[in-house]
């Protein structure tokens, strides 16, 4: 099956590297799995076998098979998996090898963290129904499987009829430590290392054939280290084999997941300066609306630069990274087809494909139920943007006169408070016509106010 690339959501903010350097839009997307599963509505997930256990049971109490398919079953009924929030990042200890883990734990040792609005919130991943595993349980109680060992392939069929699944899936796992304590006596010094395994199958059965849909491998690892001043000390330093072997667990379930489901992973997408150096400042401006969640007029800025200059390719570019980040992939593809006709470079080739790809991923994850109606940016943004804003001096407790006509000798509006900001009418001279309470207006001295 087709390898589907990345469904971006508006999650974002511009990061200007350098004055010479490109920028970045930095931002969430909603990744397509690798295999989409056709007619998967309504899912259970089986207690994986342990193939350490030669007398492994489905019902083995504090099994990590059984651990597993519950955090399998945790992540398919997140409503946004994948997303961290900056607070999330900071708590939480990032390990593994998982793609987006390993991109935040780069952000972390930057002291940068991946943050902003989600604009496409609607755009969810709980897109299945998932078997309450109390259901399951009791539906295989009933037929008398699981006690005396592994379930077949076979069984598993027939218990998804009962349940009226559309598919069940199943799997088992084999688990690996090893701990090393190096060091000696004379010394007093000992160093301990402890290294996890957890290797993992997984299967997707089809209920109405029987047949295996697709079956992955997965291997999670985990390693701690320690020291100490003696052998018992070093050793009792590292963490116990059973919280590693869960910490793999969690990073194979995440995995095993975003096979078959859609999750979404941080991305950072390449935005070009304008062409014509007259454009710096517009674009500048547009980076910095998009820092205050401002997407629609910033988007008002770069499309009123583009209709200025469309044989620019950087702009076109443009365009289609920011309807990309709203999940309009139609306006995207046709902004990176122009950008690619003007300059083929590698980067636009990338993203005409990214988009391609993108609007195929879509339409998939429209049919498990995700809302894929296109953003529509605010059309006001550029009026919106239009009004000019003043700000008085002073602090809040401060107050300054405001009178009715452009003079001193004019009887007084209002007095208004010091650093806040008002509506500017118009400018006459030193003076400034500004929008008060009540729908009143007002004139204030420029020595008032904190403009150029």
């Amino acid at each position: 099956m087709k390898n589907f690339y990345y469904t971006s959501i508006a999650v974002f903010l511009f990061i200007a590297l350098s004055q010479e350097s490109l920028a970045q839009l930095n931002c969430y997307s909603l990744q397509a799995p690798a295999f989409m599963v056709e007619g998967m509505e309504k899912v259970a997930i089986m207690n994986f076998e342990n193939r350490n256990d030669t007398y492994w049971r489905y019902y083995n109490p504090n099994d990590y098979g059984s651990q597993l398919a519950d955090y399998m079953v945790g992540l398919l009924l997140e409503e946004h998996r994948g997303v961290f929030t900056e607070e999330k990042n900071k708590a939480n200890k990032v390990t593994g090898d998982d793609f987006t883990m390993k991109k935040l734990m780069a952000q972390k040792k930057a002291k940068k963290y991946a943050k902003g609005t989600n604009f496409m919130d609607r755009y969810r991943t709980d897109v299945y129904t998932v078997v309450e595993r109390g259901q399951l349980d009791k539906i295989m109680k009933e037929q008398s499987l699981g006690a005396s060992g592994a379930i077949s392939d076979a069984d598993a069929t027939e218990v998804g009829k009962l349940l009226g699944l559309d598919v069940i899936i199943s799997g088992g796992y084999a688990s690996d430590v090893r701990t090393k304590i190096n060091g000696n006596s004379s010394r007093t010094s000992y160093n301990g290392k402890k290294i996890v395994n957890v290797d993992v199958t997984m299967k997707i059965i089809s209920i109405e054939t029987g047949e295996i849909l697709t079956m992955v491998n997965k291997t999670a690892t985990t390693k701690r280290t320690s020291s100490g001043k003696t052998h018992s000390e070093a050793s009792s330093s590292l963490p116990s084999d059973d919280y590693l072997v869960r910490e793999c667990m969690q990073m194979a379930a995440k995995e095993l997941v975003s096979h078959f489901a859609p999750m979404f992973v941080y991305q950072e997408l390449e935005v070009e300066k304008p062409l014509v150096k007259g454009y710096k400042e517009k674009f500048k401006e547009a980076k910095e609306l998009v820092q205050e969640d401002d997407l629609s007029g910033a988007f008002s800025i770069l499309k009123e630069v583009y209709d200025a200059d469309p044989y620019d390719a950087a702009m076109a570019h443009n365009m289609g990274v920011v309807y990309e980040a709203v999940g309009n992939f139609d306006e995207a593809i046709e902004y990176h087809k122009a950008s690619y006709e003007i300059d083929p470079s590698k980067n636009h080739t990338a993203s005409l494909e990214r988009a391609l790809d993108s609007k195929e991923a879509l339409k998939e994850l429209g049919r498990l139920g995700a809302d894929i109606t296109p953003y529509k940016f605010d059309p006001n943004a550029k009026e919106r943007l239009a009004i000019v804003k003043v700000k008085t001096k002073g602090k809040k407790n401060d107050r300054i006169e405001v009178y009715l006509e452009p003079n001193k000798g004019s009887d007084i509006a209002a007095k208004v408070p010091g650093d806040t900001e008002f509506t500017q009418i118009s400018a006459e001279g030193t003076w400034y016509k500004i929008k008060l309470l009540g729908g009143k207006e007002g004139y204030i001295h420029k020595e008032n106010l904190n403009v150029k």
